[in-house]
This record gives C-alpha cells, sequence and structure tokens, in this order.
C-alpha cells in the first residue's frame, strides 16, 4: 500500500494513464482519431476530481472520515463528469457515443475504484488464536 500523498497521487495518475493506454488502442480500432480524442477528454475528466479525492482523504485521514471523503468525492466527480461532458458535447458535437461517452464510462469506473483502494485505509488482519481446548 503506497503510504505519502505523492505516492498515492502518482498511483492514481500512472493507474489511469496505464488503462488509458490500453483504451486507447480499443478506442483508435473502434472509432479510429475521433475514439481517441474523447478517451483523453475522459481520461482527464476522470483524473482531476480522483485527484482531489485523494488529496482531500490525505489531509483528513486522522479523523477517520475515509468513506465519507470517498462518497464527497464520488458526487463531486459525478457533477464535475457531468459538466465535462456538457462542455465536451457543446465544443465537440462530432464525438458521439462511441466516441466520447464510452470511454467516459469506462475512465469513471477505473478512477473510482482506483481512489477508493488508495483513500479507504487496508482493514487490518488478525491472525485468528490458536484454541487450545
Amino acid at each position: 500500500m503506497v503510504k505519502t500523498l505523492g505516492g498515492r497521487l502518482l498511483a492514481l495518475t500512472t493507474g489511469m494513464l496505464v488503462v488509458g493506454g490500453l483504451l486507447a488502442v480499443v478506442a483508435y480500432g473502434v472509432s479510429g482519431l475521433l475514439g481517441v480524442e474523447g478517451l483523453v477528454y475522459s481520461l482527464i475528466l476522470c483524473l482531476i476530481p480522483g485527484l482531489l479525492t485523494v488529496f482531500v482523504g490525505e489531509l483528513l485521514k486522522h479523523h477517520n472520515l475515509s468513506a465519507y471523503i470517498v462518497l464527497v468525492g464520488g458526487g463531486f466527480r459525478m457533477l464535475f463528469v457531468l459538466l465535462g461532458m456538457f462542455a465536451v458535447s457543446a465544443l465537440r458535437p462530432d464525438l458521439g457515443f462511441r466516441q466520447f461517452t464510452v470511454w467516459l464510462i469506462v475512465c469513471y469506473l477505473v478512477a473510482l475504484a482506483l481512489e477508493t483502494a488508495l483513500v479507504l485505509p487496508a482493514p487490518i488482519v488478525s491472525k485468528p488464536a490458536d484454541s487450545q481446548s
């Protein structure tokens, strides 16, 4: 588990870029350069609120608010992505469902999973006591 703030931010960014690189091949195959462009917009729209959530999670980790931070971060991501989707649709109307929205959904889910794993503390595993009967 990554322990420093910089490490967590780097892990989120790296994870999103790795997934984005893999998806870029698929996006290019499905809808060409427009699909890759839509994927880049999707990655940016999902990475920014994820970075903010991980940062706030680090600031408030000593207050046992991790679950609430993930919840509020998810709401913020939803609002940010929705507004970004409207902005991209207005500025680039030629990016349709296959060129943008599909990649936005995939990036949203990947970013949510990564940030949840980075913000929520690892469960404490205790060894079962040896029963001596």
